[in-house]
């Protein structure tokens, strides 16, 4: 029989529970660590660091050690690996939860929500991050240090979604970042740049009344057409409306 388990060390609580999850996964299958080792390809050692809580360990480690004990808890053992990193790294803590995208006003501020996005996602290491947007093309790696480092944006709208499919953004989210992404690099860089230009177009509008086949009649009686009003300008110029509203009440 072998020498017992040193306690788990619970210094930082996140590192304790997945530490404490990973070897009642291991209890459960009745695995040894030279057997864990024999089904991962990684050494007892890595196995047993992985659940001191001492350290946090790869996100490799964890899933290996997941699915070579049946993967029924895999998804449970990653949240507990993510709330581990980001604890462990204590930087998402530091930085303030983003904006609407429709709402993000300049460089500086979506260049601050890329690294909310990165963080949050466990700060992969930055090769992993670019195989992770699917084309390591679309996200060379010296790209992803500049982008998380907050030196540069984005080069293109699609190196944008390739970098926030990277962190876990899908569906809807990647079409409006994408949106703000495009709509920040229109204007040049400075402060209100974008929400001088998004009041603008809203005050015009303001001075408009619909009429049927998208057709307008301004202040002045004068007919105009309005095709270049997307449903995405309308919205935004609703919520602007909203948030006046609301700020003056």
């Amino acid at each position: 029989m072998g020498r017992p388990e040193l306690p788990v060390d619970h210094t930082l609580p996140e590192r304790g529970e997945l530490a404490e999850a990973l070897r009642r996964v291991r209890t459960l299958t009745g695995l040894s660590y030279d057997e864990l080792a024999d089904r991962t390809g990684l050494s007892p050692a890595t196995l047993k660091r992985a659940t001191s809580g001492r350290t946090v360990p790869a996100e490799e480690t964890v899933t290996a050690f997941a699915a070579a004990c049946g993967g029924e808890r895999a998804d449970a053992l990653r949240r507990l690996w993510l709330n581990a990193r980001i604890a462990d790294r204590g930087r998402l803590a530091q930085l303030h939860e983003p904006a609407r995208p429709q709402f993000i006003n300049s460089r500086r501020e979506l260049s601050a929500a890329l690294e909310y996005f990165y963080e949050a996602a466990g700060a992969p290491p930055l090769r992993r991050l670019a195989a992770l947007a699917g084309d390591p093309y679309l996200l060379p790696v010296s790209s992803a240090h500049q982008i998380v480092k907050r030196k540069a944006l984005p080069v293109s709208r699609q190196q944008m979604v390739a970098f926030l499919t990277a962190c876990g953004l899908t569906g809807k989210a990647l079409v409006l970042w994408g949106d703000a992404f495009e709509e920040i690099t229109r204007y040049p860089d400075g402060p209100y740049s974008r929400l001088n230009a998004l009041f603008e177009r809203a005050e015009n509008l303001t001075r408009a009344r619909l009429l049927e086949n998208h057709q307008v009649v301004d202040g002045r009686g004068n007919r105009r057409f309005v095709a270049h009003w997307t449903a995405a300008d309308m919205r935004v110029a609703r919520d602007l409306a909203g948030q006046s509203a609301a700020a003056a009440s």
